[in-house]
């Protein structure tokens, strides 16, 4: 493999060893009725509700990078919102052992590569 392999470059078609974290920022409090797509991993998943203590999904496998997130949730006001965040387009460079963190706020979202440091973990938001 090249070290090319899991950049945004990379084909549509590769899979890249990486993390996939969603969660409910703490200025929204809890989320609820949330359904998100992520290439053909999850489609469609639904989540009935989430805090905002932790990320709500984590899963760490080989997938494809999608050309687009989706998203729509509801804030505890019941106001209702979707999102769709450019992924593959957007990344910045290899995201090979890294994390792809989607983070919902109160009226839209917001994405990140987050990685371990030695200094603690560092996020670059690529959306």
């Amino acid at each position: 493999m090249s070290n090319l392999s899991g950049c945004a470059t990379a084909g549509a078609q590769d899979k890249v060893y990486h993390t996939l974290e969603i969660l409910v920022d703490k200025s929204v409090g809890k989320a609820f009725n949330i359904k998100y797509t992520y290439g053909e991993e999850f489609i469609d998943y639904i989540k009935p509700s989430a805090g905002s203590v932790t990320p709500f999904s984590s899963y760490t496998a080989p997938m494809r990078i999608p050309d687009e997130f989706k998203i729509s949730w509801e804030t505890q006001d019941r106001q209702k919102h979707e999102a769709r965040v450019p992924v593959l387009s957007k990344l910045p460079d290899s995201v090979k052992n890294q994390t792809i963190l989607f983070v919902i706020m109160p009226d839209h979202v917001e994405g990140f590569v987050a990685v371990s440091t030695p200094s603690g973990p560092r996020k670059t938001r690529f959306y």
